[in-house]
């Protein structure tokens, strides 16, 4: 082990510079989900020139590399990182900046793609300090329903190639750069898209009894799903909010239609369910109650994602010798959510953090037009993952 680490080390510390390189280059070229043509073709082109295998066209502009240890059969370990963008319009001012109009890299995923590029290079010239294989998962559309790994877990090649276990490590602005983060068990919430529209008669708003109010109907509504919500029991966080509510009248006018949307997070599959069944019969009731339409439609999203408590474990104790304890930060669970967490309900799997942040620099948040990371921090999630990776494959 502690040969392969110190050229583990040795490798990251000889290609950052390329990794870097790599990084703003996808960061200029950013592509939104599901149309990520000139990313994979990228991705391929350098797998290629490393005689990489690899299997192109998973579910859709995904691609699947694999490399195969020199000592010999083992366990198969996967390594996924994310192929899309955001449609954000990038305000970070800096020289790497997107040179496309309202799509920017602002959940990091251009810093996975550089990484585990990068890691499947250097393990590439390492094989004979391995066995078992190590594949590399580049995947589409983690950003927007179904999720892309869906995809990836439909089209059958990653079934094919048995993993044993599932790994992806994902920037956190929060935490400072050289730090990890880790949670076993469940660790990011299920996420669902609430749909309401209220369908009425509309009408001037000085001529009550005339038309029916939609607008108070909806907040009314709002108020009882809320308070609903509360009341359900539950060990676990549980959130029901609602951004966006329209009604498109004016001051006088009541508008024939309002529409509403929201979010449903929960832990819990049972308690996703109860709180689905008690939408549906809410709106049910408050529909007969004031004699209008109340159209609802419940989009499920990812579920929960659930680290593997032995991986988890595992990879804690590993960080602690490479990072040291102090850079070590167990996680709270987070109501963002993750697709990675499809791949957590079919193997074990292991999410974990790294952090991006220099020291005394300001946050910049996910998924804003100011996100931006330090470039440093790429070095400690190649090293580690790549450890982690030839540890687990080498481990009886």
């Amino acid at each position: 082990m502690s040969d392969i680490k110190s050229l583990l080390f040795k490798e990251t510390d000889r290609i950052i510079g390329e990794a870097i390189k790599i990084r703003r280059h996808l960061h200029m070229n950013p592509e939104l989900s599901y149309k990520e043509y000139n990313t994979s073709e990228y991705v391929s082109k350098y797998l290629h020139k490393l005689a990489i295998e690899h299997y192109t066209n998973i579910g859709g502009t995904g691609i699947i590399a694999r490399i195969k240890g020199g000592m010999g059969k083992g366990k198969v370990i996967a390594l996924r990182a994310e192929l899309d963008a955001l449609p954000i319009e990038e305000k970070t001012g800096v020289e790497y900046s997107s040179l496309k109009s309202g799509i920017m890299h602002a959940c990091g995923h251009d810093v996975h793609l550089a990484m585990l590029l990068s890691v499947a290079n250097i393990i590439n010239g390492l094989r004979e300090y391995f066995r078992g294989e190590l594949l590399f998962i580049f995947q589409p559309g983690e950003e927007v329903a179904p999720g892309g790994a869906t995809l990836v877990l439909n089209d059958g090649t990653l079934r094919k190639l048995k993993p044993e276990a599932i790994i992806a490590q994902h920037v956190l602005p929060e935490l400072g750069t050289g730090q990890l983060g880790f949670r076993a068990g469940k660790y990011m919430a299920s996420s669902d898209e609430i749909y309401i529209d209220i369908e009425g008669t509309g009408g001037h708003a000085a001529l009550p009894g005339v038309s029916t109010e939609q607008v108070v109907i909806g907040s009314r509504l709002i108020g009882i799903l809320n308070e609903k919500a509360k009341a359900i029991k539950c060990n676990e966080p549980l959130v029901l909010g609602f951004g966006k509510f329209i009604a498109n009248g004016a001051t006088n006018v009541i508008p024939d239609k309002v529409h509403i949307e929201g979010t449903l997070r929960t832990f819990d599959e049972q308690v996703r369910k109860e709180v689905h069944n008690m939408i549906r019969e809410t709106c049910t009731i408050e529909s007969a109650l004031w004699g209008v339409n109340i159209k609802h439609e419940i989009r499920k999203g990812y579920p929960v994602l659930i680290n593997d408590t032995e991986l988890t474990n595992i990879a804690v104790k590993l960080a602690e010798e490479v990072v040291g304890v102090k850079n070590r930060q167990m996680m709270e669970m987070r109501m963002s959510s993750e697709d990675f967490a499809y791949y957590s309900h079919e193997y074990p799997v292991l999410f974990y953090r790294i952090g991006v942040l220099k020291d005394g620099a300001q946050i910049r948040n996910l998924h804003t037009a100011e996100f931006d990371i330090d470039e440093e921090a790429m070095k400690t999630g190649i090293a580690f993952i790549s450890l982690l990776a030839t540890n687990l494959l080498n481990s009886v």
